[in-house]
């Protein structure tokens, strides 16, 4: 059966048109979520259709953020995006002054920005409507998600710089230099600001000031992004180890093998831990007992996170394909093959799945 794509053109200058005033619930953390959970209670038909997809420039890096009406992106080639979810339809393109890696965040009636030193590093507010600048800050480069936190926005550097920025204004407030480059998102705990390192560090902060509280080594390199709930920071390591680390002491309560290198962001769903490794391994491990952790080969190449929905996990593989698996067999409950190339962890939200290719495609399905 042929399948029919609304396809929205973007090659031509689009018309003048406008997003919402605002957006009702906040997308302030990667993912949407400390835990990456914000599509756990979402359901899926088995074989979901295709609604629309839009091109909106040459490859997308980094995750979206999801309104309810809303979806942002930002792109390589310095472009800053909001599209409609009903329709795909670009609402509104800004030309920003780098390349945005880490992907947007939202809030009320705005959208926050971070570019990469291509030319210009910088972290930028803009509004929701017509994506106006707000304000502007120059960092250092920038391809870790950002972090906003009630009127404090945390920006992390390639040079491993952490940045407290005013929601309200743009300024500084502090900067701490850490060792190492940061590529996971700076994560606001009620203990302090957690971030981690490629110098093998993680690292806890006074979210006030970035005064170091503590420190732990780690190992491997934490890459992406962990999870966290009211005791516990979970990440996971170029080593092949999960780790819990209780807060604010940050001792480690246990380590588990992960099955290969991981990139992709762990995700936390009530009490159960899901880590996907680069080999495909998926690992689902209960947090207060790590020994019955269930551990499941799934034959792809990922550098995406897993994403649990009701009733399974999702998991992209970088050819691709996007499976739906059984976290009780490890059985395939069912696929969806795309010709994208995906990086992103699949999102769902009010039974719209959202996949991001690397070549500059937004994908929904229902």
């Amino acid at each position: 059966m042929a399948v029919f794509w609304a396809v929205n053109a973007t090659a031509c200058v689009p018309p003048v048109r406008f997003g919402p005033e605002r957006q009702h619930t906040a997308w302030t953390a990667y993912l949407g979520t400390p835990r990456h959970d914000a599509s756990a209670a979402e359901s899926l038909a088995r074989a979901p259709s295709p609604a629309w997809r839009t091109r909106v420039g040459r490859a997308i890096p980094g995750a979206p953020a999801i309104g309810e009406t809303v979806i942002a992106l930002g792109t390589s080639d310095r472009m800053a995006v909001l599209v409609g979810r009903d329709s795909g339809q670009v609402l509104w393109q800004q030309r920003l002054g780098g390349t945005i890696h880490g992907g947007p965040l939202l809030a009320g009636d705005r959208l926050y920005f971070a570019t990469e030193l291509s030319p210009d590093a910088r972290v930028y507010a803009l509004g929701m409507r017509t994506g106006d600048r707000i304000w502007s800050t120059r960092t250092g480069s920038i391809e870790a998600p950002l972090a906003v936190d009630g009127d404090r926005l945390y920006a992390a550097t390639e040079g491993g710089m952490i940045l407290g920025i005013a929601t309200d204004h743009g300024r500084v407030q502090w900067r701490r230099q850490l060792s190492g480059a940061i590529r996971a998102a700076p994560i606001p705990t009620g203990a302090g600001l957690v971030v981690a390192t490629t110098a093998d560090t993680l690292y806890l902060l006074d979210p006030a000031t970035g005064v170091v509280r503590g420190r732990i080594g780690t190992p491997g390199a934490v890459l992406a992004t962990p999870a966290v709930d009211a005791t516990h920071v979970y990440a996971a390591t170029t080593d092949g180890r999960v780790l819990a680390v209780a807060l604010p002491e940050l001792a480690v309560t246990w380590s588990a093998d992960a099955g290969g290198p991981v990139y992709g962001a762990p995700a936390l769903v009530r009490d159960t831990l899901y880590v996907l490794s680069r080999a495909g391994r998926l690992t689902v491990i209960p947090v207060a007992g790590p020994d019955g952790a269930a551990r499941w080969e799934l034959g792809v190449i990922s550098r995406a996170g897993p994403t649990p929905i009701a009733g399974g996990v999702l998991v992209a593989g970088v050819d691709g394909v996007v499976h739906c698996i059984d976290t009780g067999t490890g059985a395939v409950r069912w696929e969806l093959r795309t010709d994208a190339l995906l990086d992103v962890p699949p999102l769902v939200r009010d039974g719209q799945l959202v996949l991001v290719g690397e070549r500059g495609e937004i994908r929904t399905y229902r």
